[in-house]
């Protein structure tokens, strides 16, 4: 079951960030918390969208489609100021795919803790977009 409103996105969003962030804390190695900071982001820009009253995907590959949800929410990627990639890999690179490896895919340089860095990064950015969004007009 879907959430419905953007503040049951954002709900679902907090809760994967804070599994994530318990997942690296207990094991800094895990691919698994890279994984689960990528459902923030998408909870994220699905709440987001939701509060710009825009549809989206809610299931199938589409629905996980991190670049997709970003440029359907009004991002663009160089709206993203961030030189090492750590940000970046989220919206061009992470995939759902990654609940299958034990290893991150090459990424010359990242490393977890580097990626959920980006994730709370992102995700950050992304609710403060949520936040300051009017309520639109019914």
């Amino acid at each position: 079951m879907s959430p419905h409103s953007y503040q049951e996105w954002l709900a679902v969003a907090n809760e994967r960030a804070l599994d994530a962030e318990a997942i690296h804390k207990n094991r800094p190695q895990s691919v698994c918390s890279v994984y689960l900071a990528g459902y923030a982001i998408e909870c994220s820009l699905k709440a987001l969208l939701q509060r710009q009253g825009k549809p989206f995907p809610k299931h199938g590959n589409e629905g996980h489609n991190l670049k997709a949800l970003w440029e359907g929410s009004g991002f663009r990627l160089c709206d993203i100021q961030d030189s090492k990639g750590i940000q970046t890999f989220f919206i061009q690179k992470w995939d759902t795919a990654l609940r299958y490896e034990t290893s991150l895919p090459s990424n010359p340089g990242l490393t977890i803790a580097d990626l959920i860095q980006g994730a709370r990064q992102l995700t950050g950015k992304i609710q403060t977009a949520v936040r300051r969004r009017p309520k639109r007009r019914r």
